[in-house]
């Protein structure tokens, strides 16, 4: 996801007012011709954060629109704009109205990290974690989660938490690993912290209570967990979770599905959609 300013930073109250006029059209109509106006009036000005703005406006329109956006985030990240760099960075991830070009996207995002951005910490620590457009580094990795997590970005949190969890990029430390998992509280980090109750501490209570509340999230390994814990007492709401998981694209709980004879519902995964 890319960053979608809220406000502006603009020091011409006027300059801000048209920008929050802009961002509440756009909330109305999704390529609202005032909004245009108003964002590019304010690019006139030297309104970075309208540059971003209009450059995510324009990132799913016309082709001559999606061309129009890369230079929009190109021209925020040389006015000094994290989240333009940031957006740029991403684009060149994903190929985006761009090539697609990892190196670059790494460089890109570590230049918005750099600038302070705590969700272009959390994507360059991906970057070395896995060695995307960079050697791989699981200790760069950590470092950058580190700080991401410090700045308060949620996925910094639960990234950093994983890390300890497992002693990877760091020495594995269950109790740094449970207090940013705790603060993340995403579902992602729920399970996590059901895994250190259930696998680590011997504390099924605990354990299954944090289970639970990642799979009430829709977080598809608890809900594949949860599932396999259930499917002796209830088998239908073991199906019930294997199919939510399934449906976000779970192999593991397709595979279940299918050995118990039960029917296989349509994979967000087959719909371009992101796994959970």
């Amino acid at each position: 996801m890319m960053d979608y300013p809220s406000s502006s930073s603009h020091d011409d109250p006027e300059v801000r007012g048209r920008f929050a006029r802009a961002a509440m059209l756009l909330k109305e109509e999704p390529l609202s011709p005032e909004a245009v106006s108003l964002l590019r009036a304010n690019i006139g000005c030297g309104c970075s954060d309208s540059m971003v703005l209009l450059g995510d406006v324009f990132a799913d329109g016309d082709e001559a629109q999606r061309k129009e956006s890369i230079g929009l985030f190109r021209a925020a990240s040389e006015a000094g704009n994290s989240s333009g760099t940031r957006n740029l960075a991403y684009c060149h991830a994903v190929g985006l109205n761009c090539a697609k070009d990892k190196a670059i996207a790494a460089g890109l995002f570590e230049k918005a990290a750099e600038m302070g951005n705590p969700r272009a910490m959390c994507n360059i620590g991906v970057m070395y974690d896995y060695g995307n457009g960079v050697d791989q580094s699981p200790e760069k990795a950590f470092q950058w989660y580190l700080r991401s997590a410090e700045a308060g970005y949620t996925r910094g949190m639960t990234n950093l938490g994983e890390f300890y969890m497992r002693g990877r990029g760091t020495d594995k430390d269950l109790a740094e690993a449970e207090r940013w998992l705790s603060r993340s509280g995403s579902p992602r980090a729920l399970c996590r912290l059901a895994e250190i109750y259930l696998d680590e501490k011997g504390d099924p209570g605990t354990g299954t209570e944090f289970l639970r509340r990642s799979a009430e999230g829709d977080y598809s390994k608890a809900l594949l967990r949860m599932g396999a814990m259930l499917e002796a007492s209830d088998r239908a709401e073991a199906v019930r979770m294997y199919s939510e998981a399934a449906r976000k694209g779970n192999k593991e709980a397709i595979s279940r599905l299918e050995s118990m004879g039960e029917p296989v519902p349509e994979s967000f995964m087959s719909k371009g959609r992101k796994k959970s």
